[in-house]
């Protein structure tokens, strides 16, 4: 560590897969499993202090300021594949993807991308239908079908969010 944030040397570095399927958590997991192989490795190197430091490459760095409210929040505009990586990314134990109705709160913790190609006309934010108790959602391209809420979501076939 040093001064910076996140700018000093690297010293382990293991890469981790990413799949569809995966979300916060499920990442967060794998990656407290490598990390934990890395503490194994690492800390031999660490007593003997054989350790190799490599510099970051500072070209390829970056900084993200702190994430706020509104970075969380869905609009229906963008595609579905787009909503449906954001719901995942900040899916438990984050606090969750959400959207407002009726200047309510609702939390999405788990989404489906459908196909509604034959739809184009919808506009985006539009209940499509409801499947099984599930709202369907027109997005910006194709639809997701809202698996896993909280809050208070009453809706019917062609109301908007």
């Amino acid at each position: 560590m040093d001064e910076g944030a996140d700018s000093g040397d690297i010293l382990s570095q293991k890469p981790i897969e990413i799949v569809e399927s995966d979300d916060a958590g499920s990442l967060y997991k794998k990656i407290t499993q490598v990390a934990l192989l890395q503490i194994q490795e690492f800390i031999p190197l660490l007593q003997n202090r054989s350790f190799k430091r490599i510099k970051q490459n500072n070209l390829k760095a970056n900084y993200w300021r702190k994430r706020g409210d509104r970075d969380g929040q869905i609009d229906w505009r963008m595609s579905a594949e787009c909503i449906s990586n954001l719901v995942r990314a900040l899916s438990k134990p984050y606090v969750g993807a959400h959207f407002l109705v009726n200047g309510k709160e609702v939390k999405v913790w788990r989404v489906s991308v459908t196909n509604a190609d034959k739809l184009e006309n919808a506009e985006p934010g539009k209940v499509l239908k409801i499947e099984a108790s599930k709202p369907v959602v027109k997005c910006g391209s194709d639809a997701l079908v809202l698996e896993d809420i909280e809050g208070d979501l009453y809706v019917k076939e062609g109301d908007y969010l």
